[in-house]
C-alpha cells in the first residue's frame, strides 16, 4: 500500500482538528477543573453542580473529533484503497484548522465557567445565568465547527 501526499496531508488535517481543539478543551476544562475542586474541598454538597461546569469546556473537543471521523470517513482511509487529491488535502486541513483553532475557545469559557461555580456556589440561583455566560464563548467554536462542515460539503465529500 502506498501512501501520497494527499492522504497524509489529510491526516495532518485531521490531527489539527483534534489536537488542536483538544489542547484547548484541556486548559478549559484544567480551569475550570480547579475552581470546582476548590468549591467542593469546602461545599461538597456543591458537586454535581461543579461537574455542570467542568463538561462545558469539554465539547471543543467533540466537535474536533467528530470533523476528523468525518474527514478519515469521507477521505476513505477507513478502507483498504484510498487516495485524496491534493486540492481536497489542502481544504481537508483548512477544515481542520478551523475547528481546532476554534477549540481554543474552551480556554475563555473554562474561566467563565470557574467563576459560574464560584458564584453558583454562593447564590444558587445564578446558575442559569452563570451557564448563559459560559454557552457564549461556545458560540465560536460552533462557528469553527460549521465552518469545517461547510468546507467538508463544498470539497464534495458528502455526496455519495
Amino acid at each position: 500500500m502506498t501512501i501520497g501526499t494527499g492522504a497524509v496531508l489529510m491526516a495532518i488535517g485531521a490531527g489539527i482538528a483534534v489536537g488542536c481543539s483538544a489542547i484547548g478543551s484541556g486548559i478549559g476544562v484544567g480551569i475550570v477543573g480547579s475552581a470546582a475542586a476548590g468549591v467542593i474541598s469546602e461545599r461538597s454538597d456543591k458537586f454535581g453542580m461543579a461537574l455542570v461546569f467542568t463538561a462545558i469546556p469539554q465539547t471543543q473537543a467533540i466537535y474536533g473529533l467528530l470533523i476528523a471521523v468525518l474527514m478519515l470517513a469521507l477521505t476513505g482511509i477507513l478502507s483498504s484503497d484510498f487516495s485524496v487529491e491534493m486540492p481536497v488535502a489542502i481544504g481537508l486541513i483548512g477544515a481542520g484548522l478551523a475547528v481546532g483553532l476554534a477549540g481554543f475557545s474552551a480556554i475563555g469559557q473554562g474561566i467563565t465557567c470557574s467563576s459560574g461555580i464560584a458564584a453558583t456556589a454562593r447564590n444558587p440561583s445564578a446558575i442559569g445565568r452563570s451557564l448563559v455566560f459560559a454557552a457564549m464563548s461556545e458560540t465560536f467554536a460552533i462557528f469553527g465547527l460549521l465552518i469545517a462542515i461547510l468546507i467538508l460539503f463544498g470539497l464534495g465529500l458528502f455526496s455519495g
